[in-house]
C-alpha cells in the first residue's frame, strides 16, 4: 500500500534527481550568457567524467555484483555474468537510438558529436564531386592531402544546350570537368572552312587547364552540345589555393612545364583514380567556421528540438533512475553519484546551450529544453524508488548494470572526446582529480 511514508521517500527520490540535474539549467545560463573558455569547460567537464567512472565502477558494478552476491548466493564469475550482460545491452541500446537521433537533429545537443556529425556529412557530399574530379589526370596528379583545400572552390554549373560556355580570346579564369552532357570545343575558321570542331568532351573529361595554369587567353571555344552539368574551378579562388599550400604551388609549377605535361600523358593508369579518391576522402578531416555555422542552421529541421530533447533524455534519464532505485532515506543515502552527474552535467549543458545558440535556438527554447528534462529526470527517479526500491537483488542489479552501460557509452563518445578536444592532454589530470574526489566520498 503507498502510504504517506512511502510518498515521502518517493518525493525524497524526486528531490535527489532534481539536486543533480539542476546543473543542466545553470549550465544553459552559463553557456548562453557567460561563455566560459572552452578550456575552462573541458577541465570541469574531464573532472565530472573522471567522477562518473568511479561511480560507476564502485556504485554500480562492483557493489551491483556484490548485492547478487550475497542476496542471491551467486558466485563472483556469474555475478560478473550479469553486470557484464547488463552494461554491454545498455551500451548498445544507447548507441542504436542515439544513432537515430542524430539523423532527426539531436546531434546538435553535444558539440563534438555535432561536429562529428557534420564532418561525416560533409565527407558524403564530397565523395560525389571527389569522384568526378578523381577522373581527371591533371587534378589527380595533385597530392590527395590537397584536395580538402580544392573542394571549398568548387562550384556546380549548368549551361544548356548551344550555349557558349567562353570563347576563343577569353581570359583564362577557371577549369572545368564535366559531370554530364557534352562539351564541344571549336576553332573559328575563315569563310570557306567555317567551324573546326577539334574535340567533344564527355563526363569525365575536362577542359580549360593550361589557361587556367598559364594564365593565357582561351585558345579555342567551348559549347555546350547537350545540356550539361559542369563543376567549375575559379582562377581567383585556385590563386589564393596556392598561396596557402605550398604543396599544391610546386604540383601546379611542375604542370606549368611542357616537360611535366608529357610525363602526366604518359603516366595515364599509373594512377588508381579509385586509390586517388580514397586518399584525398580520407584528408577531409575539419570544418571551417562558416562551413560548421552553416551546416549547424542547415541541421536545425522542425523535429530538431523534439530529437535534441530525446537525445538529452537518453544521457540522462538513465542517471535518474539510478538514483531514484538507490533512495531509502536521507541519512542512508550515498551523494557520490550524485556529485559525479552533477559535475558532468554543468559543463554538458554549457556547451550544449552554445551550440544551440549558434544553431538558431532562442534562450527560452533552450532553457525550456533543460526545465523539462530536469522534470522528466525527477519523474523516471519517482518512478524507478517506486518499481525499484523494493525489487529482487536480481532486477535491481541487472537495471542499474543497463543504465550503467548506457551512462559509460555516452561518457566514452561525448563527454572524453569533447573534454580532449577543447583541453588537450591536460584533462587528463583532471579526469585523475575526478575520480579520486569521487573515491574519497565512498570512504566518508
Amino acid at each position: 500500500m503507498f502510504d504517506q511514508a512511502s510518498f515521502e521517500v518517493v518525493l525524497g527520490a524526486a528531490a535527489m534527481a532534481v539536486l543533480a540535474m539542476v546543473s543542466l539549467v545553470l549550465g544553459a545560463a552559463i553557456g548562453v550568457y557567460a561563455k566560459p573558455s572552452q578550456r575552462t569547460n573541458a577541465v570541469i567537464m574531464a573532472f565530472g567524467t573522471g567522477a562518473l567512472i568511479q561511480a560507476l565502477s564502485l556504485e554500480l558494478a562492483y557493489e551491483g555484483a556484490e548485492r547478487l552476491m550475497h542476496h542471491e548466493h551467486l558466485d563472483g564469475l556469474t555475478s560478473w555474468l550479469w553486470v557484464a550482460a547488463g552494461f554491454i545491452a545498455g551500451g548498445t541500446v544507447y548507441y542504436v537510438a542515439n544513432r537515430i537521433l542524430e539523423e532527426r537533429g539531436a546531434a546538435l545537443r553535444h558539440p563534438a558529436m555535432a561536429k562529428l556529425y557534420m564532418l561525416n556529412k560533409k565527407r558524403k557530399e564530397s565523395a560525389a564531386i571527389l569522384s568526378s574530379l578523381s577522373r581527371i589526370e591533371l587534378v589527380r596528379s595533385l597530392p590527395p592531402e590537397e584536395m580538402e583545400d580544392v573542394l571549398v572552390c568548387v562550384q556546380p554549373i549548368q549551361f544548356s544546350a548551344g550555349q557558349t560556355i567562353f570563347k576563343k580570346g577569353d581570359s583564362g579564369d577557371a577549369l572545368y570537368l564535366i559531370e554530364k552532357g557534352i562539351v564541344s570545343i571549336t576553332m573559328g575558321g575563315d569563310r570557306r572552312k567555317g567551324t573546326k570542331t577539334l574535340a567533344e568532351l564527355g563526363p569525365g573529361e575536362s577542359f580549360g587547364e593550361m589557361a587556367l595554369l598559364m594564365g593565357e587567353p582561351r585558345s579555342a571555344t567551348a559549347v555546350a552540345k547537350v545540356d550539361a552539368s559542369l563543376l567549375r574551378i575559379d582562377k581567383e579562388h585556385f590563386d589564393e589555393l596556392l598561396e596557402r599550400s605550398p604543396n599544391l604551388r610546386r604540383a601546379v609549377e611542375k604542370l606549368n612545364s611542357q616537360r611535366l605535361v608529357t610525363n602526366v600523358e604518359a603516366s595515364k593508369g599509373d594512377i588508381d583514380a579509385d586509390q586517388w579518391q580514397r586518399a584525398a576522402l580520407a584528408n577531409i578531416q575539419r570544418l571551417t567556421r562558416s562551413e560548421e555555422v552553416s551546416m549547424m542552421h542547415t541541421h536545425v529541421t522542425p523535429g530538431a528540438a523534439l530529437a535534441i530533447f530525446l537525445g538529452a533524455m537518453l544521457d540522462g534519464i538513465p542517471e535518474s533512475v539510478v538514483i531514484g532505485s538507490s533512495y531509502v532515506s536521507l541519512s542512508t543515502f550515498g551523494f557520490t553519484f550524485l556529485a559525479a552527474v552533477f559535475l558532468s552535467n554543468l559543463p554538458e549543458a554549457v556547451a550544449s546551450a552554445t551550440a544551440m545558440h549558434a544553431a538558431g535556438f532562442s534562450k527560452l527554447k533552450i532553457f525550456g529544453l533543460w526545465g523539462t528534462l530536469v522534470a522528466a529526470g525527477a519523474a523516471a527517479a519517482a518512478l524507478g524508488n517506486i518499481f525499484l526500491a523494493d525489487a529482487p537483488a536480481t532486477t535491481l542489479t541487472l537495471v542499474g548494470a543497463i543504465a550503467g552501460g548506457g551512462i559509460l557509452a555516452m561518457v566514452a563518445s561525448v563527454m572524453m572526446p569533447e573534454a580532449y578536444e577543447d583541453g588537450g592532454p591536460s584533462v587528463g589530470l583532471a579526469t585523475i582529480a575526478g575520480f579520486l574526489c569521487a573515491f574519497l566520498f565512498s570512504f566518508v
